[in-house]
């Protein structure tokens, strides 16, 4: 009997992920899935533990500061280490360092020896992984992608998976603590890392994605961040957004980290009231992340930076007078889509700005303003909260994130014409010839 060979129709992949076409961000993109549902589940579990082990908004704010407070410290220089190596084994050391940890966790939860002081040390031990880490995810995703015009669809379609992670994650983990605790969520984080580390394994490249590997005898770490810094510092583009992007972190971030204190607190909730705001700023993110992702041209970024931080002041201001849980609920979306909008904008920015010789330098100030100083942010937010009440810290902190965005607006709309020329120049835009046939939102 002959059988007929079934004709293989070839699947197509739209523009708006474009990204996906290349085989070695597939795999970065699904393992990324699965490892960022498992972090949602772990950042719910453990700022839900902490606030049933202490009931204070300043542990909360303690907690969020040393999970930053190395990232504060090494991070700048980890971007002139990381410059130096494969980002993928760099990506596995600090993979596999993230599973010991959620596993530990698991493992004091389960016999009720966790405390607020354990729970701080281990946090310091992740954020000293994070500061390594972080920078490199952001770096190797320029490896990955197999057309450079592809990179800004990258960065916008990691954004997605971390919101549909942040949608999914917490939306299980307010379930599972509820039915059987917090140790679950840890132990199941603890398994999901092993999808990233086997996803560095999978992926082939013709070289080692090593940033840098023209490094002298004379060049050492330290005189690398400085000049590094002092490249960045005489670019104004570059400087009017890290500067903006902080201020926006520090006022505005820690809403994320008093989700806790709102939930149980403002509105008399539980870990599921918890998990619905949660997935209220996940379906806000997740909705800016495919209209970023959507965005054939890079032109324009840097108004959609500065606006959509004035209008995540704005949304956190009014998420923090909502009178009930259904109405939180809703104004948790806004909240979502500006923190995502403009987070992305700046990401993508600053890296096609980038020469490639200093880009890890670059997003490791770019980690350093958007997981750093916001640590800051929450010891302020959270001191503020024990005294004025948990909304109208938000409040004032929204109201204040908004004033300084408007500033930076300004100063951004000034050096359009250089964000242009850097883009030209890095091969983001080809010629300024061709302008007029991409249009800016």
């Amino acid at each position: 009997m002959a059988f007929r060979r079934l004709p293989f129709r070839r699947i197509v992949i739209p523009d708006a992920l474009s990204a996906l076409r290349g085989r070695n961000y597939r795999i970065f993109f699904a393992a990324q899935a699965i490892s960022m549902s498992g972090l949602w589940m772990h950042r719910v579990a453990i700022g839900w533990l902490v606030y049933r082990i202490t009931e204070s908004n300043s542990a909360l704010g303690v907690m969020d500061f040393c999970a930053a407070l190395p990232v504060m410290l090494f991070t700048a220089f980890a971007g002139v280490i990381i410059e130096r190596i494969d980002l993928r084994k760099m990506m596995i050391f600090c993979q596999t360092g993230c599973m010991i940890i959620a596993t530990l966790m698991a493992f004091l939860t389960f016999t009720d020896l966790a405390t607020f002081k354990i729970i701080v040390a281990l946090t310091l031990v992740r954020g000293t992984i994070d500061a390594f880490e972080l920078p490199s995810r952001y770096s190797l995703v320029s490896f990955l992608v197999d057309k450079k015009e592809d990179l800004p669809n990258a960065v916008a379609l990691n954004s997605t998976i971390f919101n549909l992670a942040r949608m999914i994650g917490p939306t299980f983990a307010g379930y599972i603590i509820h039915a059987v605790g917090e140790a679950i969520c840890f132990l199941l984080n603890g398994a999901a890392y092993s999808s990233m580390i086997l996803a560095m394994k999978k992926i082939r490249l013709e070289k080692p994605p090593i940033c840098r590997r023209d490094c002298g005898a004379k060049q050492t770490p330290v005189r690398d961040a400085i000049e590094g810094i002092r490249l960045i510092k005489s670019f104004a583009p570059d400087r009017y957004l890290l500067f903006m992007i902080t201020l926006t972190g520090f006022f505005c971030f820690p809403s994320i980290t008093l989700m806790p204190a709102m939930a149980r607190t403002v509105l008399g909730g539980t870990s599921q009231t918890l998990g619905a705001l949660l997935m209220g700023i996940a379906i806000g993110a997740l909705v800016a992340s495919l209209i970023m992702a959507s965005r054939k041209s890079p032109l324009g970024l840097g108004k959609i930076c500065s606006r959509m931080c004035i209008a995540f002041g704005l949304a956190v201001l009014v998420f923090s007078l909502a009178p009930s849980i259904t109405t939180a609920v809703a104004l948790a979306a806004p909240v979502g889509f500006t923190m995502v909008a403009c987070t992305i904008s700046c990401n993508s920015l600053l890296q096609l700005m980038a020469p490639p010789e200093i880009r890890s330098r670059v997003m490791s100030l770019y980690t350093l303003a958007i997981t750093g100083f916001p640590t800051f942010g929450s010891l302020t937010v959270g001191w503020l909260g024990d005294r004025v009440g948990t909304n109208w810290a938000l409040f004032i902190c929204g109201a204040l994130c908004a004033a300084q965005a408007f500033y930076f607006m300004k100063k951004l709309d000034g050096v359009e014409r250089q964000i242009t020329r850097a883009l030209i120049n890095q091969g983001a835009l080809h010629s300024t010839k061709r302008r007029s046939r991409y249009v800016a939102i």
